[in-house]
């Protein structure tokens, strides 16, 4: 007998939204019940669990997202699962369920950001080893990789990473990525080191085209022009150095009005403090560690991880307590990670 308590949620079957229904209950070897829920529309049944990170688990929930936070907090897949008592693969697969909820949560949440200045910056690390054999390797998954970031400076918000070579493709990756998080109305202040792909990639994201009208006049009438949109503003931080040691630091304004931006603003000094947090709490970032990425996929699932554990689940201490997304207004609570491996939950009810 199908109980006639309704449930709020969608069928992920046929994507009704009504007649979903209470069908019964099973519990797993660890005690845990696991709910029936059957859909009226489509008399097709599925789990309460359906579309979260702990669907077809047989781990009990709580085991599984204790595994990710101290992942989250720094520790290697090793480490955790020593730890927890299984398999480092098994962590592996853990994390990779936690990525993919992870990364639909931060596309639906951080999207029509306002931003006063955007950051961009790299950290540097491989993956696999440091000098591949370009015969026998896989240079797209081994090899020097970089971690591309931009980042909201006034929310603290990690607006996209990109990992990969340090190419003008990552760099370019990197800015399409930020500019699709920005509301359309807003033209912020970027600011990067001299590094010129970021130059080439925001040319490039902002270009307008220009048409010449021929006069009057003999000749032939000018060719089309890409040129940058005049409300692009962007600024360099070029810092010379000799040896280990910082010579100078000089501030440039590369696009905009040069006596409307004040030097200080362009700056990435927060975001490289940024990098050390991420350097702290994603374990293949380490440095001088033994616990580096085997592989790109790898590393590029943990730091997208911990992207969006950052955004909508960790307290910042200098933004009052609050989480980046809350201080953005895209979020109006602290996010638990329970929450976040649990985005897509086909039930989103309490069931009696």
């Amino acid at each position: 007998m199908i109980k006639s308590n309704p449930l709020t949620g969608q069928c992920p079957r046929c994507g009704a939204a009504e007649h979903l229904a209470y069908h019964g209950r099973y519990s797993l070897k660890n005690g845990q019940v696991v709910f029936v829920i059957r859909c009226g529309v489509c008399r097709r049944t599925f789990c309460d669990r359906y579309g979260t990170a702990f669907y077809d688990l047989k781990t009990p929930e709580d085991k599984v997202q204790r595994a990710i936070h101290q992942g989250l907090e720094g520790l290697c897949p090793e480490a955790v699962a020593r730890v927890e008592g299984v398999h480092p693969t098994t962590v592996q697969r853990w994390v990779e369920r936690a990525c993919v909820q992870a990364r639909s949560a931060d596309q639906k949440v951080i999207t029509s950001v306002s931003a006063e200045n955007v950051e961009l910056d790299e950290l540097h690390s491989f993956a696999g080893e440091k000098h591949p054999d370009e015969q026998e390797s896989d240079l797209e998954e081994v090899g020097q990789h970089w971690t591309h970031v931009a980042m909201a400076r006034e929310s603290r918000l990690i607006l996209e990473v990109v990992v990969g070579p340090r190419t003008q493709e990552s760099a370019t990756k990197l800015v399409e990525g930020a500019v699709k998080r920005l509301a359309p109305d807003c033209w912020p202040l970027w600011s990067s080191d001299g590094w010129k792909p970021y130059l080439f990639a925001l040319t490039v994201a902002f270009a307008v085209l220009i048409h010449f009208i021929k006069g009057k006049g003999r000749g032939r009438r000018k060719d089309s022009q890409v040129v940058p949109d005049p409300r692009l503003r962007y600024g360099q931080v070029v810092k010379q150095r000799e040896g280990r040691r910082l010579v100078s630091v000089t501030r440039r304004v590369v696009f905009g009005v040069a006596e409307l931006i004040p030097l200080k603003q362009i700056s990435t000094s927060l975001l490289e403090r940024l990098n050390g947090t991420i350097r702290q709490h994603v374990a293949p970032l380490h440095r001088k560690t033994r616990s580096f990425a085997k592989c790109r996929t790898s590393l590029d699932t943990q730091t997208q991880l911990f992207k969006s554990y950052y955004n909508l689940c960790r307290k910042h201490g200098t933004l009052k307590g609050k989480t980046p997304a809350q201080t953005a207004g895209l979020s109006d609570r602290c996010w638990t990670l329970r929450d976040l491996l649990t985005y897509n939950a086909a039930i989103t009810s309490k069931i009696p």
